[in-house]
C-alpha cells in the first residue's frame, strides 16, 4: 500500500544519490594536454623574463632572478594554475622546471650571455628531482583537503625558509639580505595562510563534504 505522503519528489529524495561519474578518457586526455599547455607557456615566459630581470630589478630584490626558491614558488604557480592532479602535477612539476631553466638559457645567449648547452645546465637535474615534490604539493593545495592543502603549502615554506637561511649566512656578504628575509617572512605567511584556510573551511563545510 501506498503510503500518502510519499510523493515522487520525496522518494527521489530518499533514495541514495550516486557519485560523480568518472570523466571519459578524451577529457582527461583534454584537461591533461590544457594543464601541459598551461605550465609549458607561464614556465618558458617566466623563465625567459628572468634573464633581463637580473639587469633591471632592484639591489635589494635581485637574487629573486637567481634564487632556487623563487623558481619553486612559479612552478607552484604554474601547476596550481593548471589544475592538474598530484600524478600529472609531479610530472608538470618537473616540466616547468626544465621549460624555466632552457628559457633562461635561450634568452641569456640572444642577450649575449652563453648558460650551457641544451639540456646540460647544472640546474636541469636539479628541478627533475625538485619539481615533481613542488608539483605534487601545488595540486594537493589545489584538489585535497585540508590536511593535504597544508602538507602541499609546507613544502613550498621549507623550500623558503631553508633557502632564505642560506642567503642570510652563507651569502650574506655579496647579496642583500632583504629578499632572503623576504623568503622567510613569505613561508611563514603562506603556511598560515593555509592553516587558517583550512580551519574556516572545516568550520564552514558539512561534515563529508569533499572538495572538488
Amino acid at each position: 500500500m501506498t503510503r500518502p505522503d510519499a510523493s515522487p519528489a520525496r522518494t527521489a529524495a530518499a533514495r541514495p544519490t550516486r557519485g560523480t561519474p568518472r570523466p571519459s578518457a578524451r577529457t582527461t586526455l583534454l584537461r591533461g594536454l590544457r594543464a601541459t599547455a598551461v605550465v609549458l607557456v607561464f614556465s618558458l615566459v617566466v623563465g625567459g623574463l628572468t634573464s633581463p630581470a637580473q639587469g633591471f630589478l632592484p639591489s635589494w630584490v635581485n637574487s629573486l632572478a637567481n634564487s632556487a626558491g623563487g623558481w619553486s614558488m612559479l612552478a607552484f604557480v604554474a601547476v596550481w594554475l593548471s589544475r592538474a592532479r598530484p600524478l600529472l602535477g609531479a610530472v608538470l612539476g618537473a616540466l616547468s622546471f626544465v621549460a624555466m631553466v632552457e628559457a633562461y638559457g635561450v634568452v641569456s645567449l640572444w642577450r649575449g650571455y652563453f648558460l650551457a648547452d641544451p639540456l646540460s645546465s647544472m640546474w636541469i637535474p636539479i628541478g627533475l628531482v625538485a619539481g615533481p615534490v613542488i608539483g605534487t604539493a601545488a595540486a594537493l593545495v589545489r584538489h585535497a583537503g585540508r590536511g593535504a592543502t597544508i602538507a602541499g603549502v609546507a613544502v613550498l615554506s621549507v623550500v623558503l625558509v631553508a633557502e632564505g637561511i642560506f642567503g642570510l649566512t652563507v651569502v650574506a656578504a655579496t647579496t642583500s639580505p632583504v629578499y632572503w628575509t623576504l623568503e622567510i617572512v613569505l613561508a611563514v605567511g603562506f603556511l598560515a595562510a593555509a592553516v587558517l584556510r583550512g580551519r574556516s573551511a572545516g568550520v564552514a563545510a558539512p561534515a563529508g563534504v569533499a572538495r572538488e
